[in-house]
């Protein structure tokens, strides 16, 4: 008897969606990462609710007499800190299975919003049943590693910045500025690597975005600096110029750059560079004119289209996206949950893409399993990597997912332009 495709997709649209339970619930219980992210939260709201909010940037200084519960360097703008004063309530152990759930939370009701989103655009562009996205929505949510190594790090924000960037993109699309502003701020207090987005839309959304961006960022700045006074805001930003010019080990890095940034102690073993070290500083270089490049051309084509206001903020705002991720020095393997939301978009394409282009975004899933952090930290800790190839090798690994997304940008540039426009 013939199988019924419908009722097939159906039985793996739930096995998936049980298995992303199953996986959420395991990893919320198990007590991995207390001594990492998790405990730059903890002891960053154990300071802010004992009144010890000048130490957030110093990891080591005791909280009422007692060590912390880890050395991490906090990277959040200072009023953020209160936002984790209520896991001080709670033991280390209580509060570490709290952050797990409220990003497993975060993350849930973000795909979920995601999802609504995109079926629009997956029934106007395919010829097969909106089943068939929702069961590859959650097949590609199982098998996207950066959503799950948040578990083992202890808990991370980067599923808030998630959910609030999947609210500003429906606000966004509505022309609703002031909405879309205050998500993005409460993004960037969180995340402040995620500045790109709104400075990128700024630019582009018009008069009245530029002025309700602006307007939210201003008043929340002089608040801030009201409420903590200006000491606590250089020492903040000092953090974070320091924080981009010191490269990231490759194990914790998914960033373009890192292939730069693992020659520079090979380039200094070599006579002729050893004063300069100038390889990993032109190919970084040369690698950022190449992204730059890919967004002027794609600037340019854009506005040749024949878009509607609302195509056109689609666009952009995935753009923006990606443009903070593919310029940004570091990218820890958690930052690249975000390049989810432009992928959903393309995953809605596929059955109007080439063969081709199906296996080349395929590819970009495919590399995000090799982010999986046990696996790397595995590569890490059993497999000697001294010299430049296996260095090249892990870091072009590393790199793989946001390597593969840029060069499906400017290959598949015409392609996109004309699906945004039937979007």
């Amino acid at each position: 008897m013939a199988r019924d495709p419908v009722r097939v997709q159906r039985l793996l649209l739930r096995f998936f969606l049980v298995l992303i339970a199953l996986g959420a619930c395991v990893a919320i219980l198990i007590p991995a990462g207390r001594g990492w992210d998790f405990a730059n939260f903890y002891d960053t709201g154990s300071r802010a609710a004992a009144g010890q909010l000048r130490d957030i940037y110093n990891p080591g200084s005791l909280i009422h007499g007692q060590t912390p519960q880890g050395q991490m360097a906090f990277w959040g703008a200072p009023i953020s800190a209160w936002l984790y004063t209520p896991l001080s309530i709670f033991s280390p152990a209580v509060a570490l299975v709290l952050l797990k759930l409220v990003a497993t939370l975060s993350f849930g009701i973000g795909l979920f919003l995601l999802y609504q989103l995109m079926k629009p655009y997956a029934e106007r562009n395919s010829t097969t049943t909106v089943l068939w996205y929702s069961t590859t929505f959650a097949a590609l949510i199982l098998l996207y590693q950066p959503f799950w190594t948040i578990f083992r790090v202890g808990g991370q924000t980067t599923p808030i910045a998630f959910l609030f960037l999947v609210l500003g993109l429906r606000y966004h699309l509505r022309a609703k500025y002031l909405e879309t502003a205050l998500c993005l701020l409460l993004v960037v207090l969180v995340k402040p690597a995620f500045v790109f987005v709104p400075a990128v839309l700024a630019l582009v959304s018009g008069r009245r975005f530029f002025l309700s961006i602006a307007g939210v960022f201003a008043v929340t700045a002089v608040a801030s600096v009201l409420l903590f006074g200006l000491p606590i805001h250089r020492e903040f930003l000092d953090i974070l110029r320091r924080g981009s010019e010191k490269p990231s080990p490759w194990p914790f890095n998914s960033s373009l750059y890192i292939l730069a940034d693992v020659l520079r102690p090979v380039s200094h073993s070599i006579p002729v560079v050893r004063a300069g070290g100038w390889i990993p500083d032109a190919l970084r270089s040369v690698m950022k004119f190449l992204v730059l490049g890919v967004f002027v051309t794609l600037s340019l084509g854009s506005a040749r289209q024949n878009w509607t206001g609302e195509r056109r903020r689609l666009f952009w705002y995935l753009m923006a996206i990606s443009f903070t991720l593919l310029i940004s020095q570091v990218v820890w393997e958690h930052y690249l949950a975000v390049l989810f939301i432009p992928l959903a978009f393309l995953v809605a394409l596929v059955p109007r893409m080439t063969s081709v282009a199906r296996i080349h975004l395929a590819l970009i899933f495919g590399l995000s399993v090799l982010q999986n952090l046990i696996l790397v930290l595995f590569v890490r800790d059993h497999i000697p990597i001294t010299n430049s190839a296996s260095l090249l090798l892990v870091s072009a690994v590393k790199a793989g997912p946001l390597l593969a997304y840029l060069a499906f940008l400017w290959l598949r540039r015409n392609f996109l332009f004309q699906q945004v426009a039937l979007a």
